[in-house]
């Protein structure tokens, strides 16, 4: 009976814990990952919000889109696909690293998380040369909306890529003090969570601020701006 069983514990001795129990020490990766969604959607959020009033501002007077005519600078957006291309090959090379872990390939660790980084600072190099074109060609931060709003989402975006790259950082660092490969690819899988989130953020930025201003005009219209 079950309450013999309950006049038997001798709880002044150890006891065997009972397989159908709960864990009481926490999942850490459970724990991470669940703290990783709930700063994405933050992240989400906030770009959310930059829009709204970016598609408002797009209806007002001052207001010049980046292309459409073809002295505007994203009228040729060559430069910022480059861009996407680097960012897309640092999201497959994390994949790569982290099936590389699971595998426990030191190689194949050391050469996909060396593409990630590479692939990475293109990216970021590429946004600052884009930066010094516009105000080399008098698209200055200030002198238009559209200008301010491109200064500022790409700014924030890339403030969050150099935040993913210093976690990177600290990933690498950790695995060169334990080399273990499934607590690497466990923290490898967030990183390549993270860096698809980024890269769709990014894809939206491209989408949103290279359009013209007829695109604007019918998306503002559709959201009832």
């Amino acid at each position: 009976m079950q309450i013999l069983k309950t006049l038997q514990i001798k709880p002044w001795l150890p006891q065997a814990q009972e397989s159908n129990l709960p864990p009481l020490v926490p999942n850490k990766e459970k724990a991470a990952s669940t703290a990783l969604k709930f700063f994405l959607a933050v992240i989400a959020v906030i770009f959310f919000l930059f829009t709204v009033t970016f598609l408002q501002r797009t209806q007002s007077f001052d207001f010049q889109a980046l292309s459409g005519e073809p002295w505007l600078p994203f009228t040729n957006a060559s430069m910022l696909w480059q861009n996407s291309v680097y960012l897309i090959m640092a999201s497959i090379s994390i994949i790569v690293a982290k099936k590389a872990a699971d595998l426990q390939s030191f190689k194949g660790v050391i050469i996909s998380l060396t593409t990630t980084a590479l692939f990475t600072v293109l990216f970021i190099g590429g946004q600052v040369q884009v930066w010094q074109q516009l105000n080399q060609s008098g698209f200055y931060i200030y002198a238009n909306p559209a200008n301010s709003y491109y200064f500022l989402l790409t700014g924030m975006h890339a403030l969050h890529i150099v935040a993913g790259v210093l976690v990177f950082i600290r990933c690498i660092w950790l695995f060169s003090f334990n080399l273990s490969y499934q607590v690497l690819a466990s923290r490898l899988k967030l990183c390549a969570r993270y860096w698809h989130f980024l890269l769709f953020i990014w894809l939206f930025l491209f989408f949103l601020l290279t359009s013209d201003a007829q695109t604007f005009k019918t998306i503002a219209l559709f959201c009832g701006f």
